[in-house]
């Protein structure tokens, strides 16, 4: 698995494509690919959902117990 930088001026302007003003997330939510960077997700549009935080830790909580993280 390759480490892949994320960019946050390319994070910003997604969020802005998917209708979020400022660049920014609500509070209480997070940006997270749906396909991970690490397994060659990329910041588009169609692969950034925008999530509260309690199901982003349980997304990868569990991606972590069945070994894909």
């Amino acid at each position: 698995m390759v480490k892949r930088e994320r960019s946050r001026a390319k994070l910003k302007r997604v969020l802005k494509q998917k209708g979020y003003r400022k660049g920014k997330v609500p509070k209480g939510k997070v940006a997270h690919h749906v396909k991970p960077i690490a397994s060659g997700g990329k910041t588009t549009k169609k692969n950034i959902r925008v999530i509260p935080m309690g199901k982003h830790q349980k997304i990868h909580a569990n991606r972590k117990r069945r070994g894909k993280i």
